[in-house]
C-alpha cells in the first residue's frame, strides 16, 4: 500500500498483479483461473462514475440493475450478488445498489467458483472493488465534470504524508453529482465521502483504517413493458413515473481496517474487518400488468423500506517456504460473516392505467402515494438474519525452474440462515388475522428453524510456462451457494452447488499486453423447481439443473509507449438442462427444460483504445471504442428478447502545465450512433414482473471535465 501513482496514462494501463483470486499477491499469468482487472485509468479514461460502466470492460459480465441499482450482475451467465469490497462482503441481500468510483483504484472480476476463499457465492464469479490509499506524497486532484441531461459532478481526491508522524499518512476521496435522467422525472444526486489513513512504522507493521459514507436519492425508474416478444415500440426516453413521484433515498455506511503484522521475512498475519450498514427508502409508482389491447398499462403505488448490517472479517497467516525444491505461498484463514435485515414492502388498492403510446401525466394523487405507504392492498414485513463461518487453506507451489505452478486449496463451511415474515391477512368479516409489524416480523424468524448448510468447497489448479511470455492452466473449482428451505414434508434442501471445468491460455504478448484466453464449463445443481406431485401448487423440489458454457478474451495494457488497449469477448451458452418439461401451449409455465438463462447473448465484447501524441502525461490523447452484445432472452420462461446492438465511444483530452500544476480538459461522447438497446431487467424488486420492467441504455451522452492536479 502506499504506492506512487503511474508516470503516464499509458503505463496506467498495465497490470500485472491482482489479490482477489488468490487472497495473496501473485502474477496474473502464474495464477491457474480467469481474473480482469479494469484499472483506474480506464475508468478515468471512460468517465466512469458507476460499477455498471466499469464491468462493461471485463467479457462475461452483464448489469441486471435499474438506475439506482448496482448489486446484480449476471456473471458466466448467472446472476451474482457478490459485490466485496478489499476482499471482504458488502451488504448483500440487504445492500441497497449504492455504488460510486471516486474512491476505487481498481475493480477486480474472478470468473467462476470462488467459495475456496469467499464461501457462499454463485459459480459465476465475485466481484472486488479495492480503494484508493493513501500515499506518502503529496497529490491533490479536483475533477469537475459537465455533461448532457443537466449532469454536474465534482470529484476530489487528496493524498499527503503526516509530516509530523513518521509512516503515517492520509487520503481524502470522494464526489458530488447531481444529474437528471435521459427519462423524464428520473433524476437524482448522491455524494460520497471516503476518508483513509494508513500508519507503517516499518516494512514489518502495516494498520490502515478507512471510513466511507454514500447517500443517494433519485427517482427510481422502474423499466418499460414487454409487447409481444419485445420491448414495447416506444420511444427511448418514454417513461411511466409520475412528475409528484417522491424520490428514493438510500444511505450507506462503511467502516473498516486492515492490518498485517510480519513474524519475519517470510511469514506474516494480516487480519481485515468490514461494517457495513445500509438504509433503503422508496415510494414509487410502478407497472402491473398490461391489458389485452397491449396498450393500457395498469400501475400501483408502493413503498419499500429496508435497513440492514453486516459484519465481515477474516484473519490470515501466509508464509513461504521450500521443500524438496519446491517454493510454497501458503495460506491458512478463518473467516466470519454476519448478514441482517429487516424490509417492509407494501402495495396500495388503487390502480393507476396509463396509455404507454399516448401517456397522461398527473393522474396519480399524493395521496395515492400515501395508500402504497400504508399498503391498503398488501402490506408485509420480513426479518433476515445470515451467518457464515468459513476456514480455509491454500498451497501455491512454484517448482521445474519456476514454470510450474500448482494451487490446491479447500474450505469449510457452516452456514446459517433464518428467516421471518408477517404479512397483512383477512378474515371473510374483514378482521385482521396476522400482524404485518416489523416486530411480528422479527418475533416469527426467532420462532423460526434455522437452516444450516455444511459443506466443502475443493480449488485445484494448474500453470505451465511454456514460454516466459505464455502459459497454460487447467483448473477445477466447486462452489457452495445459496439456501434452498425446506421441502412440503418439512425437510431442508441441500444447498446450490457449483462445479467448473476451465482451460485457458496467457501470454505476454509484449512487453506491456496481457492476453487472456479462457474455456469453462459451469453447472449449477440443487436449483429447486416446482413440484405437482404435492397438493399445494407452491410446494417445490430439487430437480434443477443449469450449465454455461463459454470461451472468454480479456486483452489489457500497452501496444506501445503511446497506444493503449482495453478489450473482452465473450462467447456464452448458458441454459436449463434439468427441470420439469416446458408446456408449448403455455410459455408462462413453470417447466423450464432447455430454456436459455436471461440477459446472456450468446456474444458479447467490447475494445477501447487510446493513443498519446505527447509525452510524459502531456498533450493530446484520443481514443475510443465499440461495444455490443447479439440479442438475449429477457426472461428465464424465454418469453421475449432483448434486441442485438452495437455502440460506438469516443474520447479526447489535453493536458498541459500551469504554473507547474498539470490541468486536462477531457471530452466523452458515449452512444454516438446514438443506438436503442436496453441492459437487461430488474430481476430483483420486481422480479415478480420481468415483462414489466425492461431496462433502456441512455441515447447519445456528452460530458465534459476539467481536472487539476498539484
Amino acid at each position: 500500500m502506499g504506492s506512487a501513482e503511474p508516470k503516464t496514462p499509458a503505463e496506467g494501463y498495465v497490470v500485472r498483479n491482482a489479490t482477489t483470486a488468490m487472497k495473496m499477491n501473485i502474477p496474473l499469468k502464474e495464477t491457474p483461473a480467469s481474473i480482469v482487472v479494469v484499472p483506474k485509468q480506464v475508468l478515468r479514461d471512460q468517465a466512469v462514475t458507476r460499477l455498471q460502466e466499469a464491468l462493461e470492460n471485463v467479457s462475461s459480465v452483464r448489469s441486471n440493475s435499474n438506475n439506482r441499482g448496482g448489486y446484480v450482475y449476471k456473471i458466466r451467465g448467472f446472476t451474482s450478488f457478490d459485490v466485496y469490497r478489499n476482499s471482504l462482503a458488502l451488504p448483500g441481500d440487504s445492500f441497497a445498489g449504492m455504488n460510486d468510483m471516486a474512491n476505487i483504484e481498481r475493480v477486480e472480476v474472478l470468473k467462476g467458483p470462488a467459495s475456496v476463499l469467499f464461501g457462499r457465492a454463485e459459480p459465476g464469479g465475485v466481484i472486488n472493488l479495492v480503494t484508493k490509499q493513501p500515499l506518502f506524497e503529496e497529490r491533490y486532484v479536483v475533477d469537475q465534470q459537465i455533461g448532457s441531461f443537466n449532469h454536474y459532478r465534482t470529484q476530489w481526491d487528496f493524498s499527503a504524508p503526516v509530516k509530523q508522524a513518521q509512516g503515517v499518512a492520509w487520503r481524502l476521496s470522494g464526489a458530488y453529482q447531481d444529474s437528471d435522467s435521459f427519462l423524464p422525472y428520473a433524476n437524482g444526486s448522491r455524494i460520497l465521502v471516503a476518508p483513509v489513513v494508513t500508519y507503517q512504522p516499518s516494512s514489518w507493521t502495516e494498520f490502515t483504517a478507512d471510513l466511507q459514507y454514500l447517500g443517494n436519492t433519485v427517482h427510481e425508474f422502474s423499466g418499460v413493458p414487454v409487447v409481444g416478444a419485445a420491448p414495447a415500440p416506444i420511444p427511448i426516453r418514454r417513461t411511466f413515473n409520475e412528475p409528484n413521484d417522491p424520490r428514493d433515498r438510500t444511505a450507506q455506511f462503511i467502516g473498516g481496517y486492515y492490518l498485517r503484522q510480519n513474524i519475519d521475512e517470510d511469514w506474516k498475519i494480516v487480519n481485515r474487518f468490514l461494517y457495513g450498514s445500509t438504509w433503503f427508502n422508496a415510494r414509487q409508482i410502478v407497472p402491473i400488468s398490461l391489458e389485452p389491447d397491449l396498450m393500457t398499462l395498469n400501475r400501483s403505488t408502493t413503498s419499500q423500506n429496508l435497513l440492514g448490517d453486516t459484519y465481515s472479517t477474516n484473519i490470515n497467516l501466509e508464509g513461504k517456504f521450500t521443500t524438496f525444491g519446491a517454493k510454497h505461498q501458503f495460506l491458512f484463514g478463518l473467516d466470519y460473516l454476519h448478514r441482517y435485515y429487516d424490509y417492509y414492502y407494501s402495495i396500495g388498492a388503487g390502480n393507476y392505467p396509463i396509455n404507454i403510446y399516448y401517456p397522461i401525466y398527473g393522474t396519480v394523487p399524493p395521496a395515492g402515494f400515501q395508500e402504497g405507504f400504508l399498503g391498503s392492498g398488501f402490506n408485509g414485513h420480513s426479518s433476515f438474519l445470515a451467518r457464515q463461518k468459513g476456514m480455509y487453506v491454500q498451497d501455491f507451489m512454484t517448482f521445474l525452474d519456476d514454470r510450474a505452478h500448482i494451487l490446491a486449496g479447500v474450505r469449510y463451511d457452516i452456514a446459517d440462515v433464518t428467516n421471518g415474515d408477517s404479512f397483512e391477512s383477512y378474515d371473510a368479516n374483514g378482521m385482521p388475522l396476522y400482524d404485518s409489524t416489523k416486530l411480528a416480523a422479527i418475533g416469527a424468524r426467532l420462532r423460526a428453524p434455522t437452516f444450516i448448510d455444511k459443506g466443502w468447497s475443493p480449488r485445484v489448479g494448474v500453470t505451465y510456462d511454456l514460454t516466459p511470455e505464455v502459459s497454460v492452466h487447467a483448473s477445477y473449482s466447486r462452489s457452495f451457494g445459496a439456501n434452498n428451505g425446506r421441502s412440503a414434508s418439512g425437510d431442508p434442501f441441500p444447498a446450490q452447488r457449483g462445479m467448473q471445468w476451465e482451460v485457458g491460455v496467457k501470454a505476454q504478448l509484449l512487453a506491456d499486453l496481457s492476453v487472456a484466453i479462457a474455456f469453462y464449463q459451469i453447472t449449477k445443481s440443487n436449483v429447486t423447481t416446482l413440484d405437482f406431485a404435492t397438493p399445494d401448487p407452491a410446494d417445490r423440489r430439487v430437480a434443477g439443473l443449469q450449465r454455461s458454457r463459454g470461451a472468454e478474451l480479456d486483452v489489457l495494457g500497452r501496444v506501445t509507449d503511446r497506444l493503449s488497449v482495453i478489450a473482452n469477448y465473450a462467447y456464452t451458452d448458458a441454459k436449463v438442462i434439468a427441470d420439469n418439461p416446458k408446456d408449448p401451449l403455455d410459455p408462462f409455465g413453470s417447466g423450464l427444460l432447455y430454456n436459455h438463462l436471461d440477459n446472456v447473448p450468446r456474444h458479447s465484447g467490447k475494445i477501447f483504445a487510446t493513443y498519446d501524441f505527447g509525452e510524459n502525461g502531456l498533450g493530446f490523447r484520443l481514443g475510443g471504442g465499440l461495444s455490443g452484445a447479439t440479442r438475449a432472452w429477457g426472461d428465464i420462461q424465454n418469453t421475449f428478447l432483448l434486441p442485438s446492438w452495437v455502440r460506438l465511444d469516443a474520447f479526447a483530452s489535453y493536458t498541459t502545465l500551469l504554473e507547474g500544476h498539470k490541468l486536462t480538459a477531457q471530452l466523452n461522447l458515449d452512444n454516438i450512433t446514438n443506438t436503442r438497446y436496453y441492459t437487461g431487467n430488474d430481476i430483483f424488486f420486481n422480479n415478480w414482473a420481468p415483462r414489466m420492467n425492461v431496462l433502456p441504455a441512455p441515447p447519445f451522452v456528452a460530458i465534459g471535465t476539467l481536472r487539476v492536479e498539484f
